[in-house]
């Protein structure tokens, strides 16, 4: 049952009856969910009863070994928000907010504040979640403490289910999330695009999108309504450059330029920074959690001033619109972070200990399996020199790209794009060579 081929919009999928089936029939999500609710549960619970080792945890390495990275990281790079459609949060967040209050969460596009010149609205919420969600994994060691893993979770489901029991059409999971804000920027990245082929009348559930279709792009909860409901409409699969998104981008946001440049912040900037900054007499010396905490907000904040003071020189310079500048360049620094992690957590992670986390999370379902722990030692340090001496370095090809089509789009000559890109591109390398040479 091969599916044909659109020239101007790509595949369309849903010639596919299976797949047809899959994106039209209102039971198939649901069901997904049951499976995936009961999993994020059980995984709770074998955290709390389990080993206390983390590398053998059920819970532990389902949650930080196998869920962020790679599932859902890859997924984000590669089919935006597609990730939405199995989350378990997302599933019992559908469900209590029928119980709730039904009230409208306050719209990003109402009560915009201005901040040195750059309106922000309640969706760099996103950027505070996430940093706030990050901090106790590896600051606190939720990520190694097996038995610290339920509270961090039963305090994002509580949120969760809060929002939703006062706020209607799934207001956690478009503003409030720990990973909205990184997959409304990662969607920009992704090469493959989902998206219904044309308007359906279909009223958003989000009540977002006026174009009404599915869309992995930015806030789409991939709640399947539209398609549900129009079973008749196709859904293709577009391509496109990777990143090309940040600059055609219709509406370009401050809030999302703003995750990601938190998300280089923790990977990797916090990495070497924080780690330097904690190694002071003044931060080293403070008691308790005080030291990583203010480490780590530390990187944050310098990377966001960083970023302000190189993009105040490269929009004067080329003559550039302050808002829309920082808002692209912004963007345009997404790759850094994320082939960071792509590179550290889940090709060097998988490489590592890849059969180790496999082998626990079989055994806790109860599948015997015994695979290698990782791969040979020389294959995992052939990456490490290999993510080290050029990785990262295409990470910066890949952002200075985007730079440079961000530059060129919005100046008026090539002199004045050159002019703007220089800045950019000289403080991503300088940061970067910083990360190479603390490896």
């Amino acid at each position: 049952m091969a599916t044909e081929t659109e020239s101007s919009d790509g595949i369309t999928i849903t010639r596919n009856r299976v797949v047809r089936f899959l994106f039209t029939n209102e039971y198939v999500q649901p069901a997904v969910n049951l499976l995936t609710a009961a999993l994020f549960v059980y995984a709770i619970y074998r955290a709390a009863v389990g080993p206390t080792d983390s590398s053998a945890n059920f819970g532990a390495v389902a949650f930080f070994d196998l869920w962020w990275s790679p599932a859902m990281i890859l997924s984000l790079l590669f089919l935006g928000r597609i990730w939405c459609f199995f989350c378990p949060l997302g599933a019992i967040v559908r469900l209590t907010q029928r119980f709730g209050l039904q009230r409208h969460f306050p719209m990003y596009s109402h009560r915009k504040w201005v901040v040195y010149g750059l309106p922000l609205s309640v969706l760099s919420l996103t950027a505070v979640t996430f940093a706030l969600a990050r901090w106790p994994m590896y600051k606190v060691g939720v990520a190694y403490t097996p038995r610290l893993i339920p509270y961090y979770w039963l305090a994002i489901l509580g949120v969760a289910v809060a929002v939703s029991l006062v706020y209607r059409r799934q207001a956690f999971c478009r503003y409030v999330c720990p990973a909205t804000g990184v997959m409304s920027v990662t969607s920009k990245l992704s090469p493959l695009e989902i998206a219904q082929r044309s308007e359906t009348g279909v009223q958003c559930a989000t009540l977002e999108y006026r174009s009404e279709y599915l869309s992995t792009d930015r806030r789409c909860t991939v709640c399947m309504k539209c398609t549900t409901e129009r079973p008749d409409e196709d859904v293709d699969l577009r391509f496109r450059w990777p990143g090309s998104k940040i600059v055609t981008e219709r509406i370009p946001l401050v809030d999302e330029a703003i995750v990601a440049l938190v998300i280089w912040a923790v990977f990797p900037i916090d990495h070497v920074l924080g780690d330097a900054v904690e190694s002071t007499a003044l931060v080293g010396g403070l008691p308790g959690l005080l030291t990583p905490t203010v480490a780590y907000l530390t990187s944050i904040a310098a990377t966001l001033l960083g970023f302000t003071a190189v993009n105040r020189l490269a929009s004067d310079w080329g003559g550039l619109d302050w808002t829309e500048s920082f808002t692209k360049f912004g963007l345009a620094y997404a790759p850094l972070g994320i082939m960071y992690s792509l590179g550290a957590h889940v090709i060097g992670g998988l490489l590592e200990d890849g059969g180790e986390s496999l082998n626990a999370f079989a055994n806790g379902l109860g599948i015997p399996l015994d695979l290698p722990a990782g791969a040979e030692p020389a294959l995992v340090s052939a990456w490490d020199a290999f993510f080290v001496a050029d990785w990262l370095w295409l990470a910066v090809a890949w952002s200075g790209l985007i730079a440079w089509q961000v530059a060129a789009t919005m100046a008026d000559s090539r002199r004045l794009a050159y002019r703007a890109f220089v800045p950019h591109v000289a403080f991503m390398a300088v940061c970067t060579a910083l990360v190479v040479v603390a490896h």
